[in-house]
């Protein structure tokens, strides 16, 4: 189980790591990726793979939640970078804090997931991204 969640963890990262993404350092990157997303689970339906995998494996096993945890940091991660390198290069204020602004897009996509998986609509994730977005850029430095 821990090589699959690794596996999974891998996928989800090098998704992120698309050339049309960047290095998610950007208003403009994260809208992309965040669209992305939401076009994807308007096709799949499928929730997020590794947040659904992640979920049961604690649940069967508690042993599986430091290789849970190790694959959302991984993740976070990039963000956490991205939003950084946006805050150094003055984009965003300083009190801008890019762990807390990681984490919340992190929840706002596995809420949002879950709940269009649920409904089968988009819609809740959507709003949830773009809710996450709206909040992040409140951060952004007027110019």
């Amino acid at each position: 189980m821990r090589a699959v969640l690794a596996w999974q963890a891998d996928n989800i990262v090098a998704h992120h790591q698309a050339p049309e993404l960047g290095e998610l350092d950007s208003f403009a990157s994260l809208r992309q990726w965040a669209d992305s997303y939401i076009a994807s689970q308007d096709m799949l339906r499928g929730g997020c793979t590794f947040g659904s995998l992640a979920a049961e494996a604690v649940k069967a096993d508690p042993s599986h939640r430091d290789a849970a945890a190790d694959g959302f940091e991984q993740w976070q991660a990039l963000f956490r970078r991205g939003l950084s390198k946006m805050r150094e290069r003055g984009e965003l204020r300083p009190e801008a804090d890019p762990e807390a602004l990681a984490h919340l897009l992190a929840a706002a996509f596995q809420g949002g997931a879950l709940l269009d998986q649920a409904a089968e609509d988009s819609t809740p994730l959507r709003d949830a991204l773009h809710g996450a977005l709206a909040y992040i850029e409140s951060f952004a430095v007027e110019g």
